[in-house]
């Protein structure tokens, strides 16, 4: 590999985006399918006729043929211009034996020279699906294909022959090297003729060729044979020999792609031939000797490469870091006490595996347990299902100190299945590092010339040292990123350089901070800050290394004059672009980044906050993200083990939350107006650089002192603050938030694959009286949703135990005549006979609605009556049709079963899934993620989280075992393959394509003779595939491995205390057909006991002694396979209980849908009513009683009193009857209010939030949240008056605004439940709205028996309009005619200004009324001036009033000359007016009067002008009183000034 590719690949791997098209090994050739398929039909001649070629010899002639190919292709293009169209046609007549390689895919080939038109496209793609069909081997070039990992590497468990048979394979192997080289020459015979014919066959083939050449003998080169001589001769004679045209049988590139024959790329889409497993990179994954999972993972060859002893050392170091500080974290979380009962619930706590229970890092024994596990792993590409089975005693050990005699000694299981997936994960992780590693390493090769030239050193020696010592402790990819990132700005120019190189294309040039810190010139300026960025990080580490120079004699902005030129224009600015430069080589600094990344690890929080979308839709407890709605402060740390944070991504990403990651661990947020959020947050992000940079400020400042000293030292801390805040913080949240994000989905991921797993990991249903490990045959009843038009509402299915459909037949009813019918129903005696007729073991009920219950009572009645007459012992049971509802409609399903309805394959799936539940769901495939398997499984990466779950599959499948033969007969059960240790898909689907029609396997020895799998597959497979039934050795249908077949053997035979003796046998005329396992399948049939009589203890340590291996885990499976051959380990199978048989048939879950604490409200429809109870139907299709006494609050005397057919309710849940499968519900308003309680309380339910939620946030909210309930709940009120309306202030405004003065309406209030109010109009677009509080209310939504408005109290709505409303307006008219009344909107002064041109439109804004307000001002202000300056003495008026309508302002200018207008304000009563606290009138000329005698007494009235309007503060501090008015008045409020008397003896006017 170039050092430049080494670059890209580099950046490609550590941008974390891994190639598809890698594969372990690069180096493997690529050959066309027409190769392949002579393959196996030509070794017998290759090795008779000794056609071999030497690599160095093919390698010598290489070279010359290029030059030749070369030179023809120059004289065809030339020759081809001499040629008319006439003479091309015939010549492409002609080139049948001028064709391009065929693809490498075997069945579409086609015949020699056929060129592929459009009209085979259709043949193509009916062909795609028999592709996979072929006979062919995948396997069969294997050895050649492989040089790392090949069939003849050394065989250390001796299951490969002997030595004869190595030298046979590779006599083999270089015949088919031979033969390849032979097929490249022949492929360009047309360029050299007699090259290819003498170098590469024999004498014979040779005359052949050289008698018979040309298009023709290509042409019919498949029947060459059984053309004579003479007959050649003649059809030369006739056609001639194509050689006319030799030197243009070769056209130019482009004329002979027009005429190639197509492949499967030319003709289907990519995304087809990926979902048919057809491409390349599956080509590899079939053929490469690794197991498919571990190369499904595989992010290129260094992931697939075995690692070195030293690399494991280092791999076991590095694991063991990750599992101390991954099981210190979790011992953390456990050992805290759950503050909440939230925080229980949602860590699932109880159902998450304890990993590594056992971990003990000072016990040499567990380190070498882990590093035997990683050799496994890294070296041998060993599943962990086949470690877990055959390698136990690398992590398994006896107890020390155990000495118990004639016992088997107690041991310790260092680490379990699980464990063995997470070292599986981290040994991924650990070839990441790894070759992130390793391109790095590369980039800094090629920066030191090395390879190229040492004149072409770009880095300096120092940085050299500097990245290897990075290099050298980096403990993660973060920490080999930073050293890449670091190289990448350093030496910009000499890595841009490679990839232009590389490109072979110009590119514009993108400066690197070096080049650009040259170019403005600040790169000197940063030499004088005393202090490089790499002195700063190694400060970090060391304190002191390197002190801060202190030799600067001028301040920084006079040393940043001299950089002012083109680009920095002043001082400032380069002062600033310097500090830039200094702040971006301090983030780039590897040291400080892990010093502030492992700060971060430690301190940081996460704050959340809802956005304005979140605060309208996040706004009850039941909502998904109101848990964590206010987070304040919450640790990172406390995130783990619970898939809270995908959640709160979700949210983020929807918009309803805000989160930000804080190192401040202060909270600021003002609750009561979250508008200030965002400058909350901006603050928060300063003060969490500000911590950072305090613990770093001491390694940049200087111990100078000084004016000039400080300037620099602040500089400098600038510097770092924005390095920390703009760089350094927000990368370090990026890589938090992955983090994070990678912990949540670890924990959904398992979750999901031990859901499953615990599905799966149960037995077939079986009867007592069944033999253990048998299959049951099954009949399936289901019924409920399925339609009844055609053929019945019930469909009966019986299927055999090999999961083969029998007999169906439908129906319509399964009830019996006892059981409450006339007749029994038509299913009845149609099950009957079929129970006569055939052995049922297993009768399962299923269906997709509520009414199975009812048909499996039916059912059971049935089977229960005939084992009653018969003896029969037959299970009747629900069946779980998860799996039935996914697969009974798909395509697979209807290729498979196309004879039956899909009813009909729904119930063959139910029965199929009780009979082999892990078959069931492999099946699936990855719709397996359709199931229901944790609440946050749709929120992450569909694809990675198929991986970890199809482990539930592996880890069944592999306690199992599968029976090949079996599978190839039944295509049910195919998938399972798939899930075997070594296999996959791809390899799985190779292996079903050999051994399907007849083919089937007679030993295991097959899987390797037969060429179906490779070693290291086979050893991983080999004891997880059953050869059944075991022609050749009986070991082959157990789950022992063959490579302890010797130690089974000979097991048995001191079992039976007997000798294998060959001679004695052939002596004694005992046939060894018996097979080398004879005495193993006696000790099976006959005595099994014997075993126990072994000690195995004794022979573990007799091995340990002479092969040095520990065996006693092995020994102890093969003793208890051979006692309990192929025994299912699973659970036995538990019919489901009535909470799983609810949750079937209605989605319902009790205890998270449905609860008996009054907490559960659900909607339905009434379908029965009878006098003392109602019965309604809820969505789920449960039914719920509901009693009289439980419909209302108050007396119901029957339940038709209140409720009706057909009526939609709203009622809580008060108990769970599950024997029936129904609920007791009420619709009583005090329990729905107790059910609806928690949104009106104002303080959250502490169980239904996170620990760190901030409850005083929330309880502001729902303050606010009350008042706007009130105001929308008082508008719902219906008033039983003909003035009601349901309208708020505005809207009543808007309605009177065109009706006559004095109407009024009567709307709900805003105040309560307890207020309403009445709106009346005052006169043109002047409203009054009075408040009115009710009395005495029989209930809250009734309306009250009497009124109050003020201190007055009214009988009834119509006596307080009668009595308040119209006398006020009476007085209101009473003003009007007096002369001392001015109306600002009618005076004839200003009769041309409209008051719609001076105001606008009426708008109801409050906007309209401050404009209509200040016009009246000045209008009533103009006219008491020109009052008073005609009459020159004081002036007055009565005017109503705008800011309190109902009320009236007497406005008052004392003189001519007075500056202001001094107003009073006088309320209207129904029968008085009142201005002050004491002055009460009972006509306007009565309170013109007082107005005058309180002037004339000296009282200061409240000045209200604009003019000299006061504060409102200062205005509230003088009040004595609240006025009704919503304002504050001052009605009697001495005053001493002069002017007052002059005023009173002047006389008004």
């Amino acid at each position: 590999m170039s050092d430049a590719s080494d670059l890209d690949e580099a950046q490609h791997t550590l941008s974390g985006n891994p190639s598809d098209e890698e594969s372990y090994d690069t180096r493997r050739p690529r050959y066309s399918s027409d190769e392949e398929e002579d393959d196996d039909e030509n070794d017998d001649e290759l090795r008779r006729d000794g056609f071999v070629v030497d690599d160095d010899e093919d390698e010598e002639e290489e070279q010359p043929r290029r030059k030749k190919k070369k030179k023809r292709r120059r004289h065809l293009e030339q020759s081809t211009e001499l040629l008319d169209e006439e003479d091309l046609a015939l010549v492409a007549e002609n080139t049948f034996g001028v064709r391009e390689p065929t693809p490498r895919l075997k069945r579409l080939k086609r015949g020699r020279g056929r060129r592929a038109s459009d009209d085979e496209d259709n043949e193509l793609r009916a062909e795609l699906d028999d592709l996979m069909d072929t006979n062919e081997s995948p396997g069969a070039d294997y050895a050649d294909e492989l040089p790392r990992r090949d069939i003849v590497q050394d065989d250390d468990l001796g299951l490969f022959g002997n030595e004869e048979s190595d030298g046979e394979v590779d006599d083999y192997r270089a015949a088919r090297r031979a033969e390849r080289r032979g097929h490249a020459d022949s492929r360009n015979a047309h360029l050299d003729t007699a090259y290819a014919d003498e170098e590469a066959r024999g004498d014979e083939v040779q005359a052949g060729a050289h008698e018979r050449t040309g298009a023709m003998a290509s042409f019919l080169a498949e029947g060459m044979d059984a053309i004579d001589d003479d007959t050649w001769m003649e059809l030369q004679d006739i056609f001639g020999s194509g050689e006319e045209y030799a030197f243009a049988m070769e056209a130019p590139l482009a004329d002979r792609d027009l005429s190639r024959e197509k492949t499967l790329a030319d003709v289907f889409e990519p995304a087809e031939l990926e979902a048919k497993m057809m491409t390349q990179r599956d080509e590899d994954i079939r053929t490469t000797d690794v197991p498919e999972r571990m190369q499904m993972r595989a992010t290129g060859a260094e992931s697939l490469r075995p690692l070195s002893e030293d690399e494991i050392e280092e791999e076991t170091t590095w694991v063991m870091r990750q599992l101390h500080s991954w099981l210190t974290r979790q011992e953390a979380r456990r050992g805290r006490e759950p503050k909440s009962e939230w925080d229980t619930d949602n860590a699932d706590t109880s159902d998450e595996p304890l990993l590594f229970q056992h971990a003990d890092f000072t016990n040499e024994r567990f380190l070498a347990a882990v590093l035997s596990v990683l050799k496994l792993l890294s070296q041998d590409f060993y599943e962990v299902p086949f470690i877990a089975r055959h390698r136990r005693e690398v992590f398994v050990t006896v107890e020390s100190g155990s000495d118990v005699q004639g016992e088997e000694p107690p041991t310790r299981e260092w680490l379990s299945m699980d464990d063995l997936w997470k070292l599986y994960d981290f040994d991924l992780q650990f070839r990441g590092l790894l070759a992130a590693r390793r391109h790095l390493q590369n980039m800094v090769r090629r920066l030191k010339g090395e390879g190229v030239d040492d004149s072409t050193r770009e880095i300096s020696h120092e940085d050299e040292a500097y990245a290897s010592e990075l290099i050298a402790s980096a403990s993660g990819v973060e920490d080999i990123i930073d050293v890449t990132e670091w190289l990448q700005t350093h030496y910009a120019d000499a890595i841009q350089k490679w990839s232009r190189e590389r490109a072979g294309v110009k590119r514009a040039q993108n400066l690197g901070l070096k080049e650009r810190a040259k170019r403005n010139g600040t790169d000197r300026f940063v030499e004088r800050f005393g202090i490089t960025a790499r002195q700063v990080g190694d400060n970090i580490s060391t304190p002191g290394r390197h002190p801060v120079s202190s030799d600067a004699s001028e301040l920084p902005l006079d040393a940043a004059r001299a950089l002012v030129g083109t680009e920095l224009v002043s001082p400032d600015i380069a002062l600033k672009a310097a500090k830039a430069t200094f702040a971006s080589m301090l983030e780039l600094d590897p040291q400080l980044r892990r010093f502030v990344r492992a700060y971060c690890d430690e301190h940081v929080c996460v704050v959340v906050r809802p956005t304005d979308k979140g605060l309208r839709e996040v706004t009850h407890d039941e909502h998904p993200a109101f848990a964590f709605k206010f987070l304040k402060q919450k640790p990172v740390a406390e995130f783990m083990g619970s898939a809270q944070f995908i959640e709160l991504e979700k949210a983020v990403h929807d918009g309803l939350l805000r989160m930000q990651l804080s190192l401040s661990g202060e909270y600021r947020f003002d609750n009561h107006d979250l508008r200030t959020d965002d400058a909350v947050f901006s603050e928060d992000r300063d003060r969490s650089a500000r911590a950072v940079t305090v613990l770093l400020d001491e390694h940049v400042r200087s111990s100078a002192y000084g004016d000039v000293a400080a300037a620099w030292d602040a500089v400098r801390s600038e510097a770092l603050f924005a390095a920390v805040r703009d760089h350094l913080l927000p990368q370090m949240w990026r890589e938090t938030v992955q983090k994070l994000h990678q912990q949540a989905f670890d924990y959904v991921a398992d979750a999901c694959r031990r859901s499953l797993e615990q599905r799966i990991d149960v037995q077939a249903a079986q009867t007592s009286s069944m033999r253990a490990g048998k299959k049951p045959r099954v009949a399936v009843v289901a019924g409920g949703g399925f339609d009844a038009s055609s053929r019945g509402a019930l469909r009966v299915v019986v299927v055999d135990e090999h999961g083969t459909c029998s007999e169906d037949f439908s129906a319509d009813s399964m009830r019996m005549q006892s059981s409450g019918a006339l007749t029994d129903g038509d299913g009845v005696g149609v099950l009957r006979g079929m129970l006569e007729r055939q052995r049922i073991d297993v009768v399962a009920v299923s269906g997709m609605a509520l009414q199975t219950r009812r048909l499996f009572a039916d059912v059971q009645s049935v089977v229960n009556e005939f084992c009653s007459h018969t003896g029969d012992d037959i299970l009747v049971t629900y069946a779980s049709d998860e799996v039935a509802r996914l697969w009974w409609d798909s395509d697979a399903a209807r290729a498979e079963l196309p004879q039956l309805r899909k009813e009909e394959r729904y119930c063959v799936c139910v029965a199929r899934t009780l009979q082999e539940p892990a078959a069931g769901y492999a099946t699936l495939g990855r719709d397996l993620l359709h199931l229901t398997l944790h609440p946050s499984q749709r929120s992450v990466d569909q694809s990675l989280l198929f991986i970890v779950v199809e482990r539930a599959l592996v880890n069944v499948v592999s306690k199992i075992g599968v029976d090949i033969n079996d599978l190839a007969q039944h295509v049910h059960k195919q998938p399972m393959l798939q899930y075997v240790s070594g296999l996959g898909s791809r390899k799985a689907h190779a292996i079903l394509s050999r051994i399907s029609g007849g083919h089937d396997l007679e030993s295991r020895s097959d899987l390797i003779v037969r060429r179906l799998c490779t070693r290291t597959v086979f050893v991983n497979c080999a004891s997880f595939l059953r050869v059944n039934p075991p022609v050749m050795d009986v070991l082959d249908d157990t789950r022992i491995h063959p490579e302890d077949y010797d130690l089974a053997r000979k097991m048995a035979l001191d079992a039976l205390d007997i000798e294998d003796d060959v001679e004695d046998d052939n002596r004694r005329g005992r046939k060894r057909a018996d097979g080398p396992s004879r005495y193993v399948a006696e000790v099976m049939r006959r005595s099994p006991e014997k075993l126990d009589e072994l000690d195995l203890v004794k022979y573990a340590e007799e091995l340990k002694r002479l092969l040095d291996v520990h065996k006693l885990e092995t020994l102890k499976a093969i003793k208890h396979e051979l006692q309990h051959p192929n025994e299912d380990p699973r659970g036995e199978f538990v019919p489901p209980d009535d909470a799983h048989v609810l949750r079937m048939l209605t989605g319902e879950t009790v205890g998270e849908s449905l609860k008996e604490d009054g907490s559960t409200m659900v909607s339905g429809t009434i379908i029965r009513v009878q006098p003392r109870f109602a019965i309604a139907r809820l969505d789920s299709g449960m039914e719920g009683f509901i009693g009289v006494a439980n419909i209302a609050d108050y007396r119901v005397e029957e339940a038709s009193d209140e409720l009706a057919p057909g009526q939609a309710i709203v009622a809580v849940v008060k108990r769970i009857d599950l024997e029936k499968m129904s609920l007791d519900l009420s619709m009583r308003k005090s329990d729905i209010d107790t059910a609806c309680g928690r949104a009106h309380d104002l303080v959250p339910d502490p169980a239904r939030v996170d620990p760190y939620f901030d409850t005083d946030a929330e309880t502001v909210l729902r303050e606010r949240a009350r008042a706007v309930q009130k105001k929308t709940t008082a508008r719902m009120r219906s008033i039983p008056h003909p003035l009601f309306k349901p309208l708020n202030g505005r809207e009543a405004e808007q309605y009177l605004a065109t009706r006559p003065r004095g109407d009024c309406v009567i709307r709900p209030s805003s105040r309560g439940m307890d207020h309403i109010a009445i709106t009346w109009k005052v006169g043109d677009n002047l409203f009054q709205h009075i408040d009115v509080r009710e009395e005495n209310k029989p209930h809250e939504n009734a309306l009250g028996l009497s009124f109050t408005v003020g201190e007055l109290s009214y009988s009834d709505l119509d006596e307080l309009i009668a009595l308040h409303v119209d006398p006020i307006m009476r007085k209101l008219d009473e003003v009007k005619r007096n002369p001392k009344f001015y109306d600002p909107e009618s005076d004839p002064l200003y009769a041309s200004e409209p008051l719609s041109d001076a105001l606008g439109p009426n708008d109801y804004s409050q906007e309209f009324r401050d404009k209509r307000l200040s016009l009246w001002e000045k209008r009533v202000t103009r006219h008491l001036d020109t009052l008073a300056q005609s009459t020159g003495r004081g002036a007055y008026c009565v005017s109503l009033s705008l800011a309190k309508p109902g009320a009236l302002v007497l406005s008052f200018k004392p003189t001519p000359d007075y500056r202001s207008i001094i107003k009073w304000t006088a309320r209207v009563e129904p029968n008085e007016y009142k201005l002050g606290e004491r002055g009460r009138y009972p006509n306007i000329s009565g309170l013109i009067n007082g107005f005058k005698m309180m002037q004339t007494k000296n009282v200061k009235p409240r000045e209200e002008s604009r003019e000299s309007r006061e504060p409102r503060e200062s205005r509230s501090g003088r009040s004595g009183r609240s006025g009704r008015w919503g304002g504050t008045s001052s009605w009697n409020a001495p005053q001493s000034q002069s002017q007052w008397n002059s005023t009173s003896s002047r006389g008004w006017n």
